[in-house]
Order: structure tokens, then C-alpha cells, then sequence
């Protein structure tokens, strides 16, 4: 993947590092809408990989009617990235004593 391949996110991130909530969730949603139009099996395999939970899935496709399915499956994708961004951040581990001598 090259850089221009991230053009249209890089273009949501501020100098300090930070992304605009709403411009993340809009940009997450416009893609999970263009994959429920053109390939299903590949947004699923997607929200799969994420480890977003098959119960939350369902929930949005089938069982809740306030917020478009798009949305819902986006809000699902944001949510699950923050939480493994957060885990990351609670369990880093420091350098491998000796990791160079091999």
C-alpha cells in the first residue's frame, strides 16, 4: 500500500496526531456503505478481522431500528478500534532485553 492510498484519512488527522471524531465515523461510514452496495461478504470478513462481536452485529442488523445499518456498523468499527487503540496504550510493553543480540 502506498502512501496515496491514505490520502483521504490523512486528510482527517490535525498536526497534532488527532482525528475529528464525526470526520473518522463519516469517512468509516461512507466505506461500509459503499462494501453493503458492491461486496457484503467482504465487509463481513472486515467487522470478522476486527474482532467486532457477531452479538453487536446482529444487534444492528436485526434487532434495533433508530440508526441506519450503515451508521450502526460504522459506530461498531470506531468503537472496536478505540478499544484495541486503548488496550495498546494499558499494555505496552517496553523493549526486549537482549532483542539486538540475536
Amino acid at each position: 500500500m502506498s502512501d496515496n492510498d491514505f490520502t483521504e484519512f490523512s486528510a482527517l488527522v490535525n498536526p497534532e496526531g488527532k482525528a475529528n471524531t464525526d470526520d473518522l465515523l463519516a469517512a468509516i461510514t461512507q466505506r461500509v456503505t459503499e462494501l453493503m452496495d458492491t461486496d457484503i461478504e467482504l465487509l463481513m470478513s472486515y467487522l470478522y478481522r476486527l474482532d467486532v462481536l457477531e452479538v453487536d452485529i446482529d444487534f444492528v442488523l436485526n434487532k434495533q431500528k433508530a440508526v441506519p445499518v450503515n451508521e450502526g456498523l460504522a459506530k461498531l468499527i470506531y468503537d472496536r478500534q478505540l478499544l484495541r487503540q486503548q488496550y495498546k496504550e494499558k499494555y505496552k510493553q517496553g523493549p526486549i532485553e537482549g532483542w539486538d543480540e540475536w
